[in-house]
C-alpha cells in the first residue's frame, strides 16, 4: 500500500496542474496533479502524500485551509 490520496479537486479548480501551481505559490504546499496518475478525471484530481512528520502535515492542512478559505 502507499501513502497517498487522491483527492477530487472539482470545486475549486477542473485544472488539477495550474491548481497544483497555485497551492504550491499561495499556501506553499507541494501537491501532485492528477494527470501524472492516469486519466481518470486527471484534471479534476491531485494527489496528497503523507510520508512526512505529523506536525509537517497539520502544518500543511492548515495552510490548505487558509488558501481555500475555510
Amino acid at each position: 500500500g502507499g501513502f497517498f490520496v487522491y483527492a477530487d479537486c472539482s470545486k475549486f479548480s477542473h485544472d488539477s496542474q495550474q491548481f497544483c501551481r497555485d497551492v504550491l505559490e499561495s499556501a506553499g504546499v507541494a501537491i501532485t496533479p492528477g494527470l501524472d496518475f492516469g486519466r481518470h478525471r486527471a484534471t479534476e484530481h491531485v494527489r496528497f502524500a503523507y510520508t512526512i512528520a505529523q506536525e509537517k502535515l497539520e502544518d500543511g492542512v492548515a495552510r490548505l485551509a487558509r488558501y481555500l478559505g475555510r
